[in-house]
């Protein structure tokens, strides 16, 4: 039976807080305990933003699909015309079914070589 819980995520930027006019910021909760395997995402919220981090989102999950003897992770991105401008570069580690309180994490500017 499907059981639904929210936590709230504020995306905070490590140098420029200015997201892009276009900026599509990608939210996910990621199953990451095998080493050798993609991810598996068991949440995932993506929407339009622009102005200025920080920002808070909320993220929706269903609690019967989490394994406590799983490792979970957040992860964000944040594009603009399909090109990565921000993604948090260290691993932020959760457990979604005993969590309390905001998660804070950082996102950092990707560097576009230009």
């Amino acid at each position: 039976m499907t059981q639904l819980k929210s936590f709230d995520v504020e995306i905070v930027s490590s140098g420029d807080n200015q997201l892009p006019a276009s900026g599509e910021v990608q939210l996910s909760l990621l199953d990451v305990s095998m080493a050798d395997a993609p991810a598996i995402s068991h949440a995932e919220l993506r929407l339009r933003c622009a102005g200025v981090l920080p920002i808070t989102l909320q993220l929706t999950f269903d609690s019967s699909q989490i394994d406590p003897s799983r490792d979970y992770a957040l992860g964000v991105s944040i594009e603009q015309d399909g090109r990565l401008q921000y993604i948090n570069t260290y691993h932020h580690a959760i457990q979604p079914g005993t969590m309390t309180g905001t998660q804070r994490v950082t996102v950092d500017k990707v560097a576009t070589g230009q």
